[in-house]
């Protein structure tokens, strides 16, 4: 507190600041304008429109002239000779087993690592090799669970199904 009385008590004893100067402020110019002026000016900014529209135009036709010349002739091109290709039987290919199917169990979340992977399935965690009711994980990968059952049969469950 002792500090602000001091420092009021010597803004009081402090010299006035100066008066402002004794001239008169500027006063603005009077802009009298000729109307030739004004005119002229528009007139140019109105060429300029006019002269980047036809520049603009002429580039564009220029391009389009250019795009055409450039096509090949039809006729100067040669024949399309027609190539047949010997039929090809496809081998039957057994449908993959089912992913998730009815009975498996729900996988709910992978956590992928090179290391040590693990999932949720049924929302207990499991790793490979560990024992999941009557199943065992035989693999964890990306995007799928490979778990096997007890008649050794194997089932994947992916996410969302």
């Amino acid at each position: 507190m002792s500090l602000i009385n001091d420092a009021l008590k010597q803004a009081r004893k402090a010299p006035p600041r100066s008066a402002p100067s004794a001239l008169p402020p500027l006063q603005p110019t009077a802009d009298e304008d000729s109307p030739v002026a004004a005119w002229l000016l528009s007139a140019i900014v109105i060429l300029l429109i006019v002269a980047a529209i036809f520049f603009i135009g002429w580039a564009v036709a220029h391009h389009t002239v250019r795009t055409i010349v450039a096509t090949p002739d039809p006729a100067a091109t040669p024949p399309v000779v027609g190539i047949t290709l010997p039929a090809v039987t496809p081998h039957p290919v057994e449908p993959p087993p089912p992913l998730n199917p009815p009975s498996a169990p729900k996988l709910q979340g992978i956590f992928y690592s090179p290391t040590g992977s693990s999932a949720i399935v049924d929302g207990k965690t499991v790793r490979t090799g560990d024992q999941f009711h009557e199943f065992r994980v035989k693999s964890i990968s990306k995007f799928t669970v490979t778990l096997v059952g007890p008649d050794k049969k194997e089932i994947k469950i992916g996410m969302g199904n």
